[in-house]
This record gives C-alpha cells, sequence and structure tokens, in this order.
C-alpha cells in the first residue's frame, strides 16, 4: 500500500519485552491485496462523508460543516492495515480527532457503525466529529475531543495496566494488551504530550504504541521545520524504540526512474511552508 505523506512511530517497552514493530507482522499476497481493497474503500467513504456534509445535506445557513479531508487521507493506509490486520481484541487505539471520518469508515465496515449515522457526519444526532466514547455509536476506545490527549491517556492507561497485572488485582491469564496513539503532528504542540512522556520514562512504561502523522499542516498553520528534525532524538531519549516509515510505492517507483534522485531530494529538502504553498 501507499504510504500516505510521512509518518514517524514510535515504540515503547523494556528491553526484555520490547518487540518492535516488524516483529510478528506478516502478510501474504492475499491479505495484502485484501488490505488495499479496503483501503480504497475506507478512503471513499471518508471522502463520501465529508461531501456529503458539506455540500448534498440540506443546508440552512450555508456555513462550512468541515470534515478535514486532508488530515483523513493521510492516515488512511495506516488506520487500514492497524485495524483490519494489526490490532486484537485486547489492544485499544486512541484516533487522532481530524481522522474521525476514516475511523467511522473502518467501524462501519466492520458492521460496528450504521449507514444512517455517517449520512449524518457532523449532524445532530450523527457520527462525532472527533471520536467520542459518550456520543458515538461505533467502538470508540478513548475520546480524543481535545487534541493531544490521546497520547497521554494511552500511555497511563499502560501503566494502569501493568499496576493491576502487578498487584493482582485482576485475572493473571488475561493477556496484556497495547495502546495505541494516532497523533497528527501539530498535536505536539500540546504540554501535556511532553508530561506524559516524562511520566513514562521515570516509571519504565511499556506496551505502548505512539504513531506520529508528520503531514507538515496544522489547522492554525504550516508544522515548523524543526520539528521534525527533533523528534527522533527527543523519544529516544526516553527510551522508546523509534522507527521512521517514509516514501509509499509510488515515490519509491518514481525514485528509480531517471531524476529520482532528484526529487527525493528536493522533497526530504522542501520547507514546509514551500510544501503547503505548492499542494494547497
Amino acid at each position: 500500500m501507499q504510504a500516505a505523506k510521512m509518518s514517524g512511530s514510535v515504540e515503547s517497552g523494556n528491553e526484555f519485552d520490547r518487540p518492535s514493530l516488524k516483529s510478528g507482522f506478516s502478510i501474504d499476497s492475499h491479505d495484502f491485496n485484501l488490505l488495499k481493497e479496503l483501503e480504497r474503500k475506507v478512503m471513499w467513504l471518508s471522502a463520501w462523508m465529508i461531501h456529503e456534509a458539506n455540500h448534498l445535506r440540506p443546508d440552512r445557513d450555508g456555513l462550512k460543516v468541515g470534515g478535514h479531508q486532508a488530515s483523513c487521507a493521510s492516515v488512511v493506509t495506516l488506520m487500514t492495515a492497524l485495524y483490519f490486520h494489526v490490532l486484537r481484541p485486547m489492544d485499544r487505539v486512541a484516533v487522532k480527532p481530524h481522522a474521525s471520518p476514516v475511523f467511522h469508515a473502518i467501524q462501519y465496515l466492520l458492521g460496528r457503525q450504521e449507514k444512517e449515522n455517517i449520512a449524518h457526519f457532523r449532524g445532530f444526532g450523527g457520527a462525532q466529529s472527533y471520536p467520542s466514547r459518550t456520543k458515538d455509536e461505533d467502538d470508540v476506545d478513548i475520546s480524543t475531543g481535545s487534541v493531544g490527549l490521546g497520547g497521554a491517556l494511552t500511555l497511563f492507561a499502560s501503566l494502569a495496566q501493568d499496576y493491576i497485572r502487578l498487584h493482582g488485582l485482576g485475572p493473571s491469564e488475561r493477556e496484556e494488551g497495547r495502546m495505541v496513539a494516532l497523533f497528527g503532528d501539530a498535536e505536539l504542540d500540546e504540554g501535556n504530550v511532553f508530561e506524559a512522556l516524562f511520566e513514562g520514562w521515570k516509571h519504565d512504561v511499556r506496551n505502548v504504541w505512539w504513531v506520529i502523522d508528520y503531514n507538515r499542516q496544522s489547522l492554525d498553520s504550516v508544522v515548523t521545520d524543526p520539528v521534525f528534525h527533533r523528534l527522533d532524538g527527543l523519544f529516544r531519549s526516553m527510551d522508546w524504540n523509534v522507527q521512521t516509515i517514509k516514501y509509499g510505492q509510488l515515490l519509491q517507483s518514481a525514485a528509480k526512474r531517471p531524476g529520482g534522485d532528484a526529487l527525493i531530494s528536493w522533497i526530504d529538502s522542501c520547507p514546509n511552508q514551500l510544501y503547503s504553498a505548492l499542494t494547497f
């Protein structure tokens, strides 16, 4: 599948029990092709939801409804693989707020969301703008209406899981779940993210995956260039394993053509402000 923009992912855990993101996951060609078809359906459904809300649904006041289509497109591949191939029943996920149409589309395909709800996305009684445990009918693990909270909630959920296990407060045979947070890169402007990181380091947190969707865009501005160059070292300083996922199949194919090296070099060095202007 084609990677959407650039995503950096980080995982935390003790050295004696710290699987990498690649360990334990393999896929045959049949499943891979199936995921590609599911990816197309998820992309179409999420785009349809936003188009329906903004252009097809009766509108009395003419105001834009919104829906963050770019923020959705940049995580469709990742979330398709996560929900249809990687997650286990005991795992929990905090989905970045602006990817809620993708989440609702996936839940619809899994039979956990009604067509009427997604047709009324961002409308009264419909699927929520941001995943909500109290207002959505689909299977929301963690409410993420306030940006930046998904990371802290998954990190402390992992610490709580360890506390319960170590103190014998739960079934000993219950398999541990992985706590996964999908971040938008601009969410790293939130101070609670770094407070949580430091608390996790102090208490040797494990079984946590944070995936940072580095798509260079923010609702309020363009993401500052130096931010990305700091992320790797920041997480490594807190004893996290860091994996960088960059360039999808289309760009990898383009890189092999004449002039491909120059294209990749330009993308790598392009300032975020210029990149944003060219893709506007």
